[in-house]
């Protein structure tokens, strides 16, 4: 049985620094009501304004405190003026450090790299869940580069040299009007180079003793459905599709049923403290 390994010596050797201030959008029902809480974590080029917009206040009417966090350099969290020299293991580091702040362990929900995010926590962290939605891949993003080369290759060099990779409405919505859609799109900002490329590496990571969902669309442009469907495999679980809508699941056209999607699999789930049945 392999053994989850909190630290690594790495770690040990080279902590990753903290940042002054980390921004967490937040909202809790009026009263208590037993259900998980859930910690939402973003993807390329996005804050926590993407899940801020709809799924936190729309999860907290629904009973479940909820909470996105702006990893550093992203929205309003420090970390700007160092952001080309971030490392994943630095947003891994963020999110470990807003879940010691939460009143109990939550539900992490990743979107994109912060789902590859979010496995790398749930394999050194007992989670109540997982959630990953559009997930990069921990297998190596290679073949999606090559999709997106395929369909924009200036795209695909630009994050080979460094630029972040295009966060155009077209490539992010299916179902958004317009106007929606480029204020969404003009609210992205810059990527690390190193976090872009680190997408490109086969990472492992250690036991996930949680409950996993998966959640795709067969028309994502940044995510190829076959490594959606191999993320899920990984997990013993399938996948969860949305056709018609894009990456962006939790801003595009259909969001609601999505979020109804991740409060069936939380509410369910045991409190915390308690066995789960074998």
């Amino acid at each position: 049985m392999r053994l989850t390994r909190a630290v690594r010596p790495w770690d040990w050797a080279f902590p990753p620094s903290p940042v002054g201030h980390r921004e967490v959008i937040s909202a809790v029902p009026d009263e208590p009501t037993g259900r998980p809480p859930l910690l939402m974590v973003h993807g390329l080029a996005h804050a926590a304004w993407c899940f801020g917009e709809h799924w936190v206040p729309a999860a907290a009417e629904a009973g479940f405190p909820s909470y996105a966090v702006s990893l550093r350099g992203h929205g309003g969290s420090a970390g700007a003026r160092h952001l080309r020299r971030t490392l994943t293991r630095d947003y891994v580091h963020d999110v470990l450090q807003t879940i010691t702040e939460l009143p109990e362990p939550p539900v992490l929900v990743g979107h994109s790299n912060g789902a590859l995010v979010a496995q790398l926590v749930a394999d050194r962290y007992p989670l109540r869940g997982l959630v990953l939605l559009t997930p990069a891949p921990l297998h190596s993003a290679v073949g999606d580069l090559l999709a997106i080369a395929r369909d924009r290759p200036g795209d695909a060099l630009g994050a080979v040299v460094g630029r972040t990779l295009s966060m155009e409405p077209d490539i992010l919505f299916e179902g958004l009007d317009p106007q929606t859609a480029r204020r969404y799109s003009d609210r992205t900002g810059p990527e690390s180079p190193l976090v872009q490329w680190e997408l490109l590496l086969r990472r492992a990571r250690g036991p996930v003793r949680c409950p996993v969902l998966v959640i795709g669309t067969p028309d994502d442009r940044l995510v190829r459905p076959a490594d959606v469907e191999r993320t899920a495999a990984d997990y013993g679980v399938e996948p969860i599709w949305f056709p018609g809508m894009g990456h962006d699941l939790m801003l595009d056209r259909g969001w609601e049923d999505v979020l109804a999607t991740v409060l069936d699999f939380a509410a369910p789930l045991p409190p915390w403290g308690t066995a789960r049945p074998r």
